[in-house]
């Protein structure tokens, strides 16, 4: 569990860009805070999808029978990992189809979400809120959402060149 709460992340943001700080989150605290939230959820999307926030895991599953495999909902990407040839014999490639509770890994060779009864490996990458991501993870999306922010609102060369320098580390850290 990161130590970065998401009232610290978007003040931190707001105070990069020269703006004042804010005392919560509520949709009444105005245009800045609003724009910075939205950035800083932007990234945390990014970062989630890109895999690197400690989200990614492998599940195995073993169908008895020909089905569907099931995901979980709080999953934003799945991939086939295990190497599978369709009768055909081209390679099976295997993503995340679906929408909510809804959501199954497709055979988008076959165009098909049933798969063979057969052991099946593959990766997710799960959606975690703020909270749950490691400190250095919060910190290293922190740095890239506040110098976006920044150029967005400000412009300045100069703070960006440090806003720079200080994403570098953080990504590195993170």
């Amino acid at each position: 569990m990161g130590d970065i709460s998401k009232l610290d992340a978007v003040n931190h943001m707001l105070l990069m860009a020269g703006e004042s700080l804010v005392s919560d989150l509520d949709e009444n605290s105005g245009l800045d805070t609003e724009t910075a939230t939205f950035i800083l959820e932007q990234f945390v999307r990014d970062f989630q999808l890109r895999g690197i926030a400690n989200n990614k895991l492998i599940k195995k599953i073993v169908l008895s029978e020909k089905g569907k495999i099931a995901i979980n909902a709080d999953a934003i990407s799945a991939e086939l990992v295990t190497s599978l040839k369709n009768d055909d014999g081209y390679n099976i490639i295997g993503v995340l189809k679906g929408t909510g509770t809804d959501k199954y890994l497709w055979n988008v060779t076959d165009q098909t979400d049933q798969w063979k009864a057969e052991e099946i490996r593959y990766e997710l990458v799960l959606s975690l809120p703020w909270e749950d991501m490691d400190t250095p993870v919060q910190r290293a999306v922190l740095s890239s959402a506040a110098r976006q922010y920044q150029m967005v609102t400000q412009g300045d060369g100069d703070a960006d060149n440090y806003l720079a320098e200080m994403e570098m580390f953080y990504q590195s850290k993170g």
